[in-house]
């Protein structure tokens, strides 16, 4: 058995220096006042992973990886800077022109389990049965990327999506539908 956990802060007046596309800064004159979180800043990361030999010649396993959501930047929408970049203008929350980066994706959380059933037969040969489950609890896990934002629109002109990180979102990796894979393998 084995778990991990790792508390982090990671902060920065400028995310972009490996990613040229997009300029996020209200205005890259004064870079002081973009100081907030980076958007690779994942606050909590858990991990765990476990495997157990059970009775009757089973096996079990699982592996859990749970983590804070990424920051995302809520922006107006449209280019009111008249600067040809509507992904700086940011929107008005509370009365008050929202910090980079201030608003949090949902969290991820994945557990994936296996339960395995070997079946000896000869000198080093075995069958193994075995059924696998990617994203137990079914947690929809929306990634949007290190790259969101949130269309907010004005206060004279709001966008009903407003406060939701947008972008296409991403489960490729971890967190898609819940699966279930059966599958057999031969040791010889």
């Amino acid at each position: 058995m084995q778990a991990n956990y790792a508390w982090a802060l990671n902060k920065d007046d400028d995310s972009n220096e490996h990613l040229f596309r997009r300029e996020t800064a209200r205005t890259r004159f004064d870079l002081a006042a973009e100081w907030s979180y980076a958007k690779n800043d994942v606050r909590h990361n858990f991990n765990f992973n476990a495997l157990a030999d059970l009775p009757g010649g089973f096996m079990a396993g699982a592996i859990l990886f749970a983590r804070t959501g990424l920051p995302y930047n809520p922006i107006i929408g449209f280019d009111t800077q008249n600067d040809a970049n509507d992904e700086n203008d940011r929107a008005i929350i509370d009365g008050h022109v929202a910090a980079r980066n201030s608003l949090r994706q949902p969290a991820f959380f994945d557990l994936d389990l296996r339960l395995m059933k070997a079946f000896r037969f000869g000198e080093g040969r075995e069958i193994e049965l075995i059924a696998e489950v990617f994203n137990a609890t079914r947690a929809s896990n929306l990634n949007f990327g290190v790259d969101g934002v949130g269309i907010y629109g004005t206060p004279a002109q709001p966008v009903a999506t407003a406060g939701q990180p947008l972008f296409a979102p991403s489960t490729a990796r971890f967190g898609g539908p819940r699966q279930l894979q059966l599958g057999m393998r031969v040791v010889f």
